[in-house]
């Protein structure tokens, strides 16, 4: 593998908990330089800038990665496409899809490759349910049943993320949405969404119920509850397939289970340890405690994002096709923005992924 230059834009949380440790562990990528006008250079071992395009000038990295708030997104992936860069962007890619089909269109008109962070897709306990999915223990996806309930507090909602108006579907609902496209292997034909802001009505949208109807009657449902104030569950999939079902929980958890095996009377006893994530495949050979087939570690958001790095660095070597690229990711783009107009609007929202629809250049 090539050594790669890497500079960052955007040095705050995600930064410094996901994407610098998920650098470290690639041997072929070096960091060098960052600009924030947060950040203080004695935190960083590399050179800070006062500008993106005094950073851009003095480094020419191979890769600009956006780290920064969605709003400046379009800008730092123009500075740095213009200035001859790939670039590595964080999720929700653009704020809308206007800003994304221009940014394709720079992106094909100066030969770089624009990747967008959806690093669930790169977590072992998807990628395991991924591999499993029209196999002999599972078969067919039918029904994909997705729930997240997160406990809000002062320090989750700091920040600019915590007062955006679309604060779940956009900030964290888009994971969820692309996990569906990359189970599913196909993009929903339409997509209906509730956001009820009961108490605040210009508030952050707390709670979203939305529903995805893909080809021969297959569903999608997703819950994503920030109202919540009982158990923390960061998000829990449930895939249910014509011959058996996956479970994958993200958050960790240890779990001592002491019970009887039904039919045979069995008693147990099971200790289940996942630090990061846990997958378990349910058939009818496997018994009611299922099969564990993947976990993930403690530092699960930079492992994966990491391994999707990683492929986007294999590709430039290789001159394929980069994974999570953005062409790809309009799509994802596009449903998020169409779930909020199904709420704003009251009704179910058929999908066009016409390139004129969804703003792809070609």
């Amino acid at each position: 593998m090539n050594t790669r230059t890497i500079a960052l834009v955007g040095l705050g949380a995600a930064a410094r908990q996901i994407h610098l440790p998920a650098y470290a562990k690639l041997p072929g990528l070096r960091v060098v330089g960052g600009s924030d006008p947060a950040a203080r250079s004695g935190d960083f071992p590399f050179p800070l800038f006062a500008t993106v395009d005094e950073l851009l000038v003095r480094t020419t990295p191979d890769i600009l990665a956006v780290v920064t708030p969605t709003a400046h997104h379009f800008t730092h992936a123009r500075l740095g496409l213009r200035a001859g860069c790939h670039v590595f962007c964080e999720k929700p890619f653009m704020s809308d899809l206007d800003e994304a089909a221009e940014i394709v269109a720079l992106a094909h008109a100066v030969g770089r490759w624009v990747v967008v962070n959806n690093q669930y897709r790169f977590m072992n306990v998807h990628r395991a349910a991924k591999e499993r999915i029209g196999g002999p223990d599972v078969g067919p996806l039918l029904f994909l049943s997705a729930e997240q309930t997160f406990v809000r507090s002062d320090h989750t909602e700091a920040g600019w993320r915590g007062q955006d108006p679309r604060r779940t579907c956009k900030e964290f609902g888009t994971h969820v949405l692309d996990l569906c496209r990359f189970f599913f292997a196909e993009d929903p034909r339409a997509i209906s969404a509730r956001m009820p802001k009961t108490g605040d009505p210009d508030g952050p949208d707390h709670l979203n119920l939305i529903r995805l109807e893909f080809s021969g009657d297959r569903v999608a449902q997703i819950t994503l509850d920030r109202l919540a104030r009982g158990r923390h569950r960061y998000l829990d999939l449930r895939l249910d397939g014509g011959d058996g079902c996956i479970e994958t929980s993200l958050g960790g958890n240890v779990h001592l289970g002491v019970g009887i095996q039904g039919g045979t009377r069995t008693p147990y006893l099971a200790l289940d340890m996942a630090p990061g994530a846990s997958a378990r495949v349910y058939t009818a050979r496997s018994g009611p405690r299922g099969k564990k087939i993947a976990t993930d570690p403690l530092d699960i958001f930079a492992a994966a994002t990491s391994r999707l790095l990683g492929g986007f660095l294999a590709a430039l070597d290789t001159g394929g096709v980069p994974p999570c690229h953005a062409e790809d990711n309009l799509r994802t783009l596009a449903l998020m923005l169409a779930a909020y107009e199904s709420h704003e609007r009251g009704v179910p929202i058929e999908m066009d992924y016409r390139p004129a629809q969804v703003g792809i250049a070609r």
